[in-house]
């Protein structure tokens, strides 16, 4: 039984404090230019930011961060769509990119062109916002997430 609350109380504590590396919100400006661009080669419309959607990718970037390794999924297996909904971003579609390793927003971003499920992503038409998050591990290496979504009609 002492096991079991352990392991709980393993899981219910909230992830390890995010470093976000410095620059944070020159290198998302930077990310939304970057995908701006990429979008606009193709004919797509222009992503805005979304605080909301920022708040959800930055969550994502700290897990993975924390926990050293990509995965879509959060405490509990919570996906984006738990994450959204936690935001408070009602939305009608939703896509989230994520990456290790890159240095510049311009390598990450050249790196989902680069995969076509992350190019998919970066140029879904239907999608009207983005968030993106960063951070670091303890040893420098940087995680980086976007999210692009569209929201629900009222």
């Amino acid at each position: 039984m002492i096991r079991l609350l352990v392991l709980l109380l393993a899981f219910a504590t909230s992830a390890a404090a995010c470093e976000p590396p410095a620059g944070l919100v020159a290198l998302r400006a930077e990310l939304l230019v970057l995908t701006n661009v990429e979008r606009a080669a193709t004919g797509a419309v222009a992503l805005t930011r979304d605080v909301r959607l920022e708040a959800a990718a930055q969550i994502q970037a700290c897990r993975t961060a924390d926990r050293e390794r990509l995965s879509h999924r959060g405490r509990w297996f919570a996906g984006l769509a738990r994450r959204l909904r936690r935001e408070g971003y009602p939305y009608a579609m939703a896509v989230e990119n994520l990456a290790v390793g890159q240095t510049t927003a311009a390598e990450v971003t050249a790196a989902w062109m680069a995969s076509p499920e992350h190019r998919r992503n970066t140029l879904d038409t239907r999608a009207r916002n983005a968030g993106f998050g960063l951070a670091m591990t303890n040893d420098g290496l940087l995680h980086w997430s976007m999210i692009a979504a569209a929201p629900r009609p009222d």
